[in-house]
């Protein structure tokens, strides 16, 4: 139980689809002096976040925001799932910068390992679901659902057991798998990675494995902890957002991973009496990337063109232009309704490139008008 002169977490969380810009809004709270670390709880590597110091950017994806405050420890939870290539890239970039973070960055070591076969297998799961018509869920083909998949079936690897002296059998066991898999895709659906691709990810992996080895990986739950009883407060930092948690997303149009401020406390390890504030995260109008319906997207394609050249909306992970629509109000109330939202930051107010500014207030078909938000999108066209 919480005592009354221990430290409190807060969380920021985006409340659309993503892409809210939640890591500026980061470096303002930790601007305030309040906080003694960042932490990352969920996801993986398909979290894109820019972030910017005086002239220099950083395009992260795996290294929790906060890396470029010298004085502020990086946490990734249990509840991650890790790309050791591209956090090993990751810590080489912000170094070349004149920031090295190796001496204030922890790993659980429950943190979830995703092995170099994983985003061949993600690239399978969409070859398979466009070409069966289901069409694409419009992953990252980072790997991440289907490290979270070997998670869920008891199977995936755990970042301690690099440790391990058992290591290279349980990755040698976890690899026939995962080719025995590929093979039947092959063999089924005629999608094939050539042999030379595959064995250049298994050496960059191997690579990046032995400088992981180097870096801190400790039991972080103890070590949150820790800081929280010398009276010290942490900021939990979320990837994606509401709209794209597992359970209450757009279903299968989602993320892996449960993105609610509620999964702080399993994604780091610690009681849930040590929640504090809600950062919630929107932009003034709303963007999404990725399959499933879009309720208030902009018709008009150049005005929508001319939202993602302004906002400057292209994917930091994939590249990709987002979708642009207008601000949804009522999927807004749904996600401040799950996920408690006690204090709003609003970006991007200063966008706008129509006389006319539209809000969507509430969802209906020909059947009806919902008072609920609805089980599939598609249920409001």
């Amino acid at each position: 139980m919480k005592k009354g002169k221990e430290g409190s977490i807060d969380a920021v969380v985006g409340l659309q689809w993503g892409d809210e810009g939640k890591g500026k809004n980061i470096d303002e709270l930790l601007s305030e002096g309040k906080y003694c670390a960042v932490a990352r709880f969920q996801g993986g590597a398909n979290a894109g976040h820019t972030l910017k110091i005086g002239d220099m950017t950083f395009v992260g994806h795996i290294v929790p925001s906060g890396c470029l405050t010298k004085s502020i420890e990086l946490y990734i939870g249990n509840g991650v799932v890790i790309d050791v290539v591209s956090l090993i890239n990751e810590i080489k970039q912000l170094k070349d910068l004149g920031f090295d973070v190796t001496s204030r960055l922890y790993i659980s070591n429950r943190a979830k390992l995703v092995s170099y076969l994983h985003p061949f297998l993600d690239q399978a799961d969409e070859f398979m679901r466009n070409k069966s018509g289901g069409g694409k869920i419009g992953t990252t083909s980072r790997g991440i659902g289907p490290a979270y998949s070997d998670v869920r079936a008891r199977r995936g690897l755990l970042i301690g057991d690099v440790l391990m002296s058992d290591f290279e059998q349980k990755i040698a066991t976890l690899s026939e798998f995962h080719l025995n898999i590929l093979n039947m895709y092959k063999e089924k659906y005629g999608f094939e990675i050539p042999v030379e691709k595959i064995n250049e990810a298994k050496e960059k992996w191997n690579k990046a494995i032995q400088e992981l080895k180097k870096l801190k990986i400790c039991d972080l739950s103890f070590l949150i902890q820790k800081r929280l009883s010398e009276g010290k407060n942490i900021l939990a930092e979320g990837a994606q957002a509401v709209m794209l948690d597992v359970d209450f997303g757009d279903f299968p149009f989602v993320t892996s991973s449960n993105t609610l401020p509620a999964n702080v406390c399993l994604g780091l390890g610690v009681p849930h009496t040590y929640l504090r504030n809600i950062y919630g995260v929107i932009k003034a109008y709303t963007t999404k990337v990725g399959g499933g319906h879009f309720p208030s997207r902009i018709e008009d394609q150049a005005l929508e063109k001319a939202f993602q050249d302004a906002g400057h909306e292209f994917g930091a992970t994939t590249g990709r232009p987002r979708m642009c629509g207008w601000l949804d109000l009522f999927a807004l109330r749904h996600a401040i309704s799950l996920s408690g939202a006690n204090k709003i930051f609003i970006n991007k107010a200063d966008i706008c490139l129509s006389e006319k500014v539209k809000v969507v207030t509430g969802y209906k078909n020909a059947n009806k008008t919902f008072k609920e938000f609805p089980l599939y999108l598609n249920e409001i066209t």
